[in-house]
């Protein structure tokens, strides 16, 4: 593989003995940046669209019944005891983690008078509202319950 650099620095300096080795470097060194970007950008974040508009219906609906009497019918929250689940607060607390992180929150800690009553496509369901009601987008695919598949999702706030 030819490096364009390297033979417009050859033609243009005469010196290719020694500048041959520090241009390959360098050529080596812009391929990785660019594959790293490449990766970086490939994950998905709730920016995404990773729930739909009838999952989070059901979410608001199973909210109303097991969540809106501690943190409120907009998830205004009421203190430390339960924090609000909307706005820039909420956002901010969640950002750059895992929807896992979030979804393991709620799996295993609510309702906070019978943690883990609800099933996980009930929490899941809940998670889509939350998102939804933050103005994340709503996408083509309901958001999984799979602890795997909600790692790869990132929690990412509107901006």
């Amino acid at each position: 593989m030819a490096c364009p650099l390297y033979e417009t620095v050859q033609l243009a300096t005469g010196y290719h003995r020694y500048v041959k080795p520090l241009l390959w470097l360098a050529c080596l060194a812009v391929l990785a940046t660019a594959q790293f970007r490449g990766r970086a950008q490939d994950h998905t974040s709730t920016r995404d669209g990773v729930y739909t508009e009838s999952q989070a219906r059901r979410g608001e609906a199973s909210y109303r019944k097991s969540c809106a009497s501690c943190h409120g019918q907009q998830l205004q929250g009421s203190g430390a005891a339960t924090p609000p689940l909307a706005g820039s607060d909420f956002t901010a607390n969640w950002d750059g983690q895992t929807l896992n992180d979030l979804f393991d929150r709620i799996q295993t800690t609510m309702p906070a008078d019978h943690p883990g009553k609800l099933s996980r496509a009930e929490n899941a369901d809940i998670l889509a509202y939350m998102l939804q009601f933050n103005k994340l987008p709503a996408g083509k695919k309901e958001l999984p319950s799979d602890p795997d598949a909600l790692q790869q999702i990132q929690f990412e706030a509107v901006k």
